[in-house]
């Protein structure tokens, strides 16, 4: 017998000993007798990937624009504060240096009027008659006497049915054309209806009796006509007041009219009291200029 078989015989003993012993051939006597090769594959490796949060781009798109709308909202809200705010000193300290309380004689009938359109004049007027009744130093009229465009009614809701047109037009007191202001020490009279039919070169006596018993009555009457350069009759009203204040809108306005209506005022011997620049843009924060 050759050794090649003798060893298979060995190996067949071997494995009849593994499977008497109740251990199946088929794996321990394979492990023990078959060579251990040099190297083994070792199995293919998948990467464990981490699952990150799904992102829904519309989503996170929505989440930033209201945050930024919330942001923008704010700011605004800041801004009209601090705009509002420096507006407020401003009217402050243009009554304060047109209506003095000490020192100097302060003017008691002063008209505002703007140079070319609006400009912001109403507002300007019925602020200045507000602050002046809130000093509570005398009574304060505000008159419309702007006959091509009445506004101040609208503002502080009161009747147009009759006001200073009729005034003019009629011989009843003028406190029958009056108005008392709810909340304030402030009178209100009103354009009228028929301003529109005035012509003031047959009432100019009638006007100036009026404006003479708005100063009997009043400490202060504060003013509000047309602009300047459309309406004649603001330079013929100013000529009974004390003094005018010019409102001129800031890049808007052209400096050859202002300056053309400054002469026509000094010509008709009217005290110019002011000029108020409306809507001028700050070239520096406003926080910084409040500090100025």
């Amino acid at each position: 017998m050759s050794r090649n078989f003798e060893l298979l015989q060995q190996t067949s003993s071997v494995q009849d000993l593994f499977e008497t012993s109740g251990h199946p051939a088929g794996l321990v006597g394979t492990a023990e007798c078959e060579p251990r090769p040099r190297w083994t594959e070792k199995p293919e490796q998948k990467a464990v990937r981490s699952e990150a949060p799904s992102i829904h781009l519309p989503d996170l798109i929505r989440e930033k624009t209201r945050n930024w709308g919330q942001q923008v909202r704010k700011r605004y809200k800041e801004r009209r504060g601090d705009l509002e705010s420096i507006s407020r000193e401003e009217e402050i300290k243009l009554v304060q240096r047109i209506f003095p309380v000490a020192g100097q004689r302060s003017p008691q009938i002063v008209l505002f009027s703007s140079v070319e359109s609006d400009a912001g004049c109403a507002s300007i007027s019925i602020r200045t008659a507000e602050i002046l009744a809130g000093r509570g130093d005398g009574s304060v009229c505000v008159v419309d006497a702007n006959f091509q465009l009445p506004c101040l009614h609208h503002y502080f809701g009161t009747d147009n049915s009759k006001g200073l047109a009729e005034a003019v037009l009629g011989s009843l007191p003028i406190q029958d054309f009056l108005q008392k202001h709810p909340e304030a020490n402030l009178w209100i009279l009103p354009c009228g209806a028929a301003g529109g039919q005035l012509r003031f070169s047959g009432v100019n006596d009638r006007l100036r009796s009026r404006m003479t018993e708005l100063r009997g009555q009043f400490k202060y009457v504060v003013i509000h006509s047309s602009p300047l350069d459309l309406d004649s009759a603001a330079i013929l009203l100013s000529r009974w007041t004390d003094g005018v204040v010019m409102v001129v809108e800031a890049d808007t306005t052209r400096r050859e009219t202002a300056r053309r209506m400054k002469q026509d005022l000094e010509a008709a011997n009217v005290r110019i009291l002011g000029v108020v620049l409306n809507n001028r843009t700050f070239s520096i924060p406003e926080a910084l200029y409040r500090r100025l």
